[in-house]
């Protein structure tokens, strides 16, 4: 059975017993605590948690998964997979134990064909009901039911055997597991327990039916038991398609051999290199195209990084099987355009972004390409100051070269680490992370989230007082009565806040904007008989719940009171604009640059916006032109803004589009902007298109490889920018007294004469240095046959200090050192030094000579062998650095 038949077979199967279908989720989850979808279970973590209530009681999806955690065994083993599919059905507080067994049976023997007699069972130890059902409900005897238990010394909350947790307090349940006797050719029999390889699993049930707290403690039942389930598409095409392992599966053999047809090597389902880096190029391919499919991009952390660690992982093996990487030979190119024809009939819009996917696998190929070469260099020049791969086993790669590898040439650590370890070394993490460091700060800091500390069960608590609250603030309905439903804080809820007390209020029925979609959150007042809080912001603290941070201007306000809620009218309509400006901006650039420069992310405050978006080139300042003049004339035109509310399956037939990396429900909004313009949308714009005004870009800048950003004003902002840079357009005029269209063309010419001026300049200040150099020269202190110069000239540029040092190298001929400083009109000190050949040829280093001068005037020296520079922010020093530099000229060199 082909793997699209396995998948399909799953869907109707559940889908005939009453379940929801549900296509996959993207691979960027609507969930901070996540970095990439990891299970199948994800996008339905909300309903299993009771954040929110699911639309249908039965579901059933399949879903694309990334796991990374151990990246460097995928290609090593035929087991392990960086991406990887799961077939799903779900109960949330439907059917439970005895129908989700049976079903799972019946798929197995009746759809998919598998011998009853070979099919094996776990469940958890204490699990007698899942027991029973097995007995009843199925063919399979006890003797093939086994039981399995928490390891020794371990909780229930640190089980990964047959017990399911969110790691935390919340639903929890045991699991039960289908495993497939592969036959005595795969070595011991005795069941699962016994002997894992042969006996494979590829269907786990979990049943969730506990609460547990946060110490991983059961301590009651779940009010509403729930079932989650995971069949791997990759496992069950191997039972079903009679192979040994996943990358003989139709899923991965088309894969490795269009990697053998680009390589030249051959795949013989081994465990030698060829096979480990075969298999590398072509699993890596295919997470890779998934993940910048649904819109990650290569970056230095987070998401990127994981894309660009494996697109350069593939690029590295196919440099071992002797691909010319960089040299016009493609690999990644044709593997990622092998990945979309083979899963396109399943994956639709991975086909729809096959620009995007080749382009950017184009990109990071000719990037890491150009560094690939210097940068194996630096390992082995590193290897062979160890001793050589012989003698360096067991010895420690050093952190400095690990780091220059990462800083300097793009090398994920990951990849050094896998490198260093096919020499028998062992990275020294310690000295790479101490070095690391700063870079760890800031991206630490970057991570951190604002809003205080409070707790996610402080939230669900205040939820089950409140209910999920509905936002009543689109079109012109800013001001409402409500009621103070809740007040939050970091310690639980509270019964009331007094006067600069600072909390989170949630409303039933707000007319306030949660931040999302790149809006952010709305501000404003909230009134009740006995005091006033002011708005900050306003965020969604769970799925449908809103919460408002604010702060007690005056009097105390209590839970349950009456309250009037006044949104800042100005805030919000200048943010609509933004919101509108972004849609026409967004259509626009793709209409402009291509298909694939679709929104990668975007900030819609008030009277501004940024947006980012995927492209390969600096945008030009004719495209910005054209850009911003036809966004205006858009605008102007006055195009109908229309909102409407459909399924969203309805929604994307209709050509909406959904940006990456945003959480769409089952039904949403589609905002429609005249005849350019449809995106699924939550949040607030203008009536018409004329009321954004005048759209303004400021900025153009590259964020990241191949991802760009534009940065603009709208509206009054807008007006005002423009005001301003006329008025300076003006000023420079009368300073340069020509009218303003002239203005450009005077600056230009005077431009001219100022380089001329310069160079003339120059070329006098090069007839003076001569001339001093040659005297300077004469006065060199000699000694042993060694000439020294040590001469100090302040006020001067760093580029003539250094023509000095070498006009007066050239003037001594032989044997020479020559040291020339400034000190600057700001207090600081620069140094250089320069050798003669004949020093430099036999191993004198400037740099050497330069360092101790550095370290007293608190700087550095760096340099290549025959002249090297220094500098230091203490200038007052430069008379005794120079004193020092004369020393150690002559301790250098004075021997060679």
């Amino acid at each position: 059975m082909d793997s699209l038949t396995i998948r399909q077979t799953f869907l109707d199967f559940f889908a005939e017993r009453g379940a929801r279908r549900y296509d996959s989720a993207p691979l960027i989850p609507n969930d901070p605590s996540l970095l990439l979808t990891i299970a199948g279970m994800v996008p339905f973590k909300p309903y299993f948690l009771g954040d929110a209530t699911p639309p249908s009681a039965r579901a059933v999806s399949f879903q694309k998964c990334v796991r990374t955690n151990d990246i460097e065994n995928v290609g090593r083993t035929t087991r392990h997979l960086s991406f990887f599919e799961m077939l799903g059905n779900f109960s949330f507080g439907d059917y439970f134990k005895r129908e989700a067994i049976r079903w799972a049976y019946r798929l197995s023997v009746q759809e998919y064909g598998l011998d009853p007699a070979r099919i094996w069972v776990t469940i958890y130890e204490d699990d007698d009901e899942a027991e029973r059902c097995w007995l009843e409900e199925t063919d399979i005897p006890r003797e093939r039911i086994q039981r399995v238990g928490v390891p020794a010394g371990a909780t229930r909350k640190d089980a990964s055997d047959n017990f399911w947790s969110t790691g935390g307090a919340g639903p929890c349940g045991p699991c039960s597991e289908l495993n497939y006797d592969r036959g005595p050719e795969w070595g011991e029999e005795g069941g699962p327990l016994v002997n894992g390889e042969r006996y494979l699993e590829y269907y786990n049930l979990v049943f969730m039916q506990y609460v547990q707290d946060r110490d991983g403690e059961v301590i009651g039942d779940l009010p509403a038991p729930s079932v989650d389930t995971g069949l791997g598409l990759e496992r069950m095409a191997v039972l079903l398609q009679g192979v040994d392992n996943v990358f003989e599966t139709d899923l991965f053999a088309p894969l490795l051999a269009r990697a053998e047809e680009l390589t030249g090597a051959a795949y013989d389902d081994g465990v030698d290199e060829t096979d480990v880096s075969l298999r590398v190029i072509a699993e890596h391919a295919r997470t890779s195209a998934f993940l910048i499919g649904d819109g990650v991009l290569p970056a230095k952390e987070g998401r990127g990084y994981v894309l660009r660690r494996l697109l350069r992982r593939a690029v590295r093996h196919g440099q071992l099987l002797g691909v010319d990487v960089g040299g016009g030979q493609p690999l990644l190119v044709p593997m990622v355009e092998q990945v979309i024809e083979l899963m396109a009939a399943a994956y639709p819009d991975l086909a729809a972004q096959r620009e995007l996917v080749t382009r950017i696998a184009a990109a990071e190929e000719a990037d890491f390409g150009a560094r690939i070469r210097q940068g194996l260099e630096k390992v082995d020049t590193a290897i062979e100051a160890l001793g050589g791969r012989d003698q360096a086993a067991g010895k420690a790669f050093p952190g400095e070269v690990a780091f220059e590898l990462h800083d300097t040439f793009g090398f994920p650590i990951d990849l050094t680490v896998e490198i260093a370890a096919d020499a028998g070394l062992e990275l020294d993490r310690d000295r790479f992370e101490e070095l690391m460091d700063a870079q760890r700060a800031r991206a630490r800091a970057a991570a951190k989230r604002g809003g205080g500390a409070i707790d996610i069960d402080t939230y669900r608590t205040a939820a089950s007082h409140v209910g999920s609250t509905e936002f009543v603030g689109y079109g012109d309905e800013l001001i409402t009565e409500s009621q103070l439903g809740a007040l939050v804080s970091p310690g639980g809820l509270l019964d009331a806040a007094s006067e600069g007390d600072e909390v989170e209020v949630v409303l039933p029925r707000p007319p306030f904007y949660a931040e999302g979609g790149g809006q952010i959150g709305d501000a404003g007042t909230l009134s009740t008989p006995t005091g006033r809080l002011e708005v900050a912001d306003t965020q969604e603290a769970l799925d449908g719940f809103i919460v408002h941070r604010a702060k007690v201007v005056a009097g105390e306000v209590h839970a349950g009171q009456e309250i009037a809620a006044e949104v800042d009218r100005d805030r919000r309509v200048a943010t609509a604009r933004s919101h509108s400006a972004t849609h026409i901006l967004h259509a626009t650039i793709k209409e402009l640059l291509g298909a694939h420069a679709q929104q990668a992310g975007s900030l819609v405050p008030p009277g501004r916006l940024r947006f980012d978006f995927p492209h390969f080139d600096r945008v030009s300042r004719d495209e910005l032109d054209l850009l911003e003049r036809t966004v205006n004339r858009r605008v102007v035109a006055d195009p109908y803004v229309q909102t409407e509310i459909l399924p969203v399956e309805d929604a994307r037939a209709a050509g909406a589009v959904a940006n990456f990396g945003e959480k769409y429900g089952e039904v949403v909004r589609v905002v429609t902007i005249g005849d350019f313009s449809k995106e699924l949308c939550g949040g607030t714009h203008v009536p018409s298109g004329a009321k954004v005004g005048t759209i303004t870009v400021v900025r153009e800048e590259s964020i990241g490889s191949n991802t760009r950003r534009i940065e603009a004003l709208t509206g009054e902002d807008a007006f005002t920018y423009l005001t301003r840079e006329r008025l300076v357009a003006e000023e420079v005029s009368r300073l340069l007294e020509v009218p303003s269209d002239q203005a450009v063309a005077r600056v230009g010419a005077l431009l001219e004469r100022l380089k001329a001026a310069e160079k003339e300049l120059a070329a006098a200040r090069g007839a003076a240095l001569s001339q001093d150099a040659a005297r300077i020269a004469a006065e060199a202190d000699r000694a042993d046959g060694l000439a020294v110069v040590v001469h100090r000239v302040d006020g001067v540029a760093m580029d003539d200090l250094r023509r000095l040092a070498t006009e007066v190298r050239t003037h001594l001929g032989t044997r020479g050192v020559v040291v020339t400083a400034t000190a600057t009109d700001d207090g600081k000190a620069q140094l250089i030094c320069a050798l003669t050949n004949d020093l430099a040829d036999a191993g004198v280093v400037a740099r050497e000579i330069l360092h101790p001068a550095a370290q007293v005037v608190g700087g550095g020296a760096g340099g290549k062998g025959d002249l090297a520079q220094a500098g230091g922010k203490q200038g007052a020093k430069l008379d005794e650095a120079l004193a020092i530099a004369a020393q150690q000229a002559r301790t250098v060199a004075g021997d060679a």
